[in-house]
């Protein structure tokens, strides 16, 4: 039927691995800001001890190939983007743990052999990922500065012939171990929660409004492609003059940066704001200043390590700021619109679904402490919750599929819709809905007009010139024009259409009013899909209002119409049913 393929749902393996990524990013965002709070040792291990258990107990309940690296991604998006979180470390760190249990796994199978293999590499390579991230965050200045004081150190200690790889791969099977310990823990979750079968956890009712608004950015936040490209050579560039080129002309050249994102992105500077990260840029450059040349030179105060340790400070804050701000212009709807149609719609369809559920998931969490505490009792809840929480994505996955048309004020968007559905006529697809065509005097909008593209008929709908009905603003709605609109949007006379146009959606809809009723209604049937007229501005406040999860943003300024019915419908009807 040619109403499924439009849709293009979402496949078993991806609602599954949105259960996995949210629960398991409800655990990195809890966990990690009460150890962010707190400032606790070994955070990272003990973060990445439980995602093994988790993991792993998962994998007794669904033993699908591709299930860790796809809820590694979702958790690592989900992560990335939350509101203390910074793109580098989380995303990365995650997606290597998630990657490393996938392979074995892969290569041993899904026994005790392959999550022990996986667990304890997953574990081990926790160490070689804070190695890289300080590389990138610091240079390699940093490694001069650490091994200096490591040979100073071990000196003191009296094991001056311990080299800095021997500690290393002591501590790397020390890491290891805790792998192993981990996955067998999850092992023996994951077969304990197969025995409760029965057992499952009522979860509150899933809050679509609260789950963007928690994750959302600023709603006046604007976004470019272009900045979004500038941000990325912006930060190598000056990663370039901070390593091979003057000193002070690099600090120029940041310090511009810097001012950009500041005010192009208002939370961007956000980290630099904590006094912990100051803390360690003092302890740094006094590092750098005492040992960048190791004694070498017999003084305390080394000028030249003064300049390593300032270095290495103005490139974390490049790195921090920089990656902040790209992970602001990630959220692009016309970024989001992209990745969409360019293959990764399962993706964005689960991550959606995520997102919408985390508000729920983390309603139900007890406090950090107990999980702490009780960390198998914790992760053994968190298992009975998948079962409801899979049932809830399934029922998710069947809302329609919503296709926003945009552009800012007066720019054609009724025009593009159209010919969008003259184009769909011509191959075979039933549009219903409505277009609101204006009129103008002295080139100023003067009247809205409601067409029903099911039936060719037009009627009023609200003018600067009537006498009776609502005002709002500087035009009166006609009670007639309205319930005229509210007719054509009811479900059973739509049944028959492929598409449901609504022209246009804008304030009076986000504020309850105009068509949100319908809207309403008609977001309960999955069998047509609609297109939504959005001025470019309320795009982000429309999807979040309803909880969008389907949903693909069509810039008129980027798309065709002739490229959107493509992406709409890819071929003539009658070749589609067939199909």
């Amino acid at each position: 039927m040619v109403k499924s393929i439009i849709k293009g749902n979402i496949s078993d393996i991806w609602l599954k691995a949105s259960v996995v990524g949210s629960l398991w990013a409800s655990v990195e965002i809890i966990l990690g800001s009460f150890f962010h709070n707190i400032r606790i040792p070994m955070a990272g291990t003990m973060l990445a001890m439980i995602s093994v258990m988790l993991l792993v107990s998962f994998h007794q309940l669904w033993k699908e190939k591709g299930l860790f690296i796809r809820a590694g991604i979702i958790c690592a998006l989900m992560k990335s983007i939350s509101p203390s979180a910074l793109l580098l470390g989380p995303m990365t760190g995650i997606l290597t743990e998630a990657a490393l249990m996938e392979l074995f796994v892969l290569l041993f199978g899904g026994n005790i052999v392959g999550y022990i293999l996986g667990g304890s590499f997953a574990l081990a390579s926790t160490i070689a990922h804070k190695i890289v991230t300080l590389l990138i965050m610091y240079g390699f200045d940093f490694v001069t500065v650490l091994l200096n004081l490591y040979n100073y150190a071990v000196k003191q200690i009296g094991y001056p012939d311990m080299s800095p790889k021997v500690a290393l791969w002591f501590l790397a099977g020390i890491y290891a171990l805790l792998g192993v310990i981990s996955a067998l823990g999850g092992y023996y979750l994951g077969k304990k929660a197969l025995i409760k079968g029965g057992d499952e956890i009522e979860l509150s009712t899933i809050n679509y409004n609260s789950a963007h608004q928690r994750f959302s950015l600023d709603r006046d936040q604007k976004f470019s492609v272009t900045f979004l490209f500038f941000n990325i050579f912006a930060i190598a560039a000056c990663l370039v003059l901070i390593n091979r080129y003057s000193f002070v002309v690099a600090l120029g050249f940041v310090t511009a940066y810097l001012m950009f994102c500041f005010f192009q992105y208002k939370n961007a500077l956000k980290h630099l704001k904590r006094p912990f990260f100051w803390v360690q840029v003092i302890i740094l450059t006094l590092l750098a200043t005492l040992f960048y040349n190791g004694f070498q030179k017999g003084n305390i105060f080394d000028p030249e390590g003064l300049i390593a340790g300032l270095k290495m400070n103005v490139r974390a804050v490049l790195i921090l700021v920089g990656f902040s701000s790209i992970s602001v212009e990630l959220r692009n709807p016309v970024v989001k619109s992209v990745l969409f149609d360019k293959g990764f719609s399962q993706l964005y369809l689960s991550l959606s679904m995520a997102f919408s559920a985390l508000p729920s998931i983390i309603s139900r969490l007890t406090k950090p402490k107990d999980i702490l505490k009780h960390p198998l009792s914790f992760l053994a809840g968190m298992l009975l919750q998948s079962k409801q929480l899979l049932k809830d994505f399934k029922k998710m996955a069947t809302m329609p599929k919503v296709i926003i048309i945009t552009a800012e004020k007066h720019k054609g968007k009724t025009t593009y819709v159209k010919n969008l559905v003259e184009l769909l006529g011509k191959k075979g697809y039933k549009t219903g809905g409505f277009l609101a065509p204006g009129k103008f005097e002295d080139n100023r909008r003067s009247e809205f007009d409601i067409l029903d593209l099911s039936t060719g008929t037009q009627t009023l709908l609200a003018g600067v010139h009537l006498t009776e009905g609502e005002k709002i603003g500087s035009f009166v709605f006609s009670k007639k024009g309205v319930e005229f609109g509210k007719q054509i949007l009811n479900p059973q006379s739509l049944l028959h259409c492929d598409f449901v146009v609504i022209d246009e959606i804008g304030p009076l809809e986000m504020k309850g009013m105009g068509w949100a009723a319908s809207i309403e209604g008609l977001l309960k049937y999955p069998d047509f899909t609609q297109i939504w007229v959005v001025r470019r501005t309320l795009v982000e406040s429309v999807i979040q209002k309803w909880g969008l999860t389907h949903v693909q943003v069509i810039d008129i300024e980027r798309y065709t119409v002739e490229k959107t019915v493509n992406i709409l419908a890819p071929g003539t009807k009658a070749r589609v049913a067939s199909s």
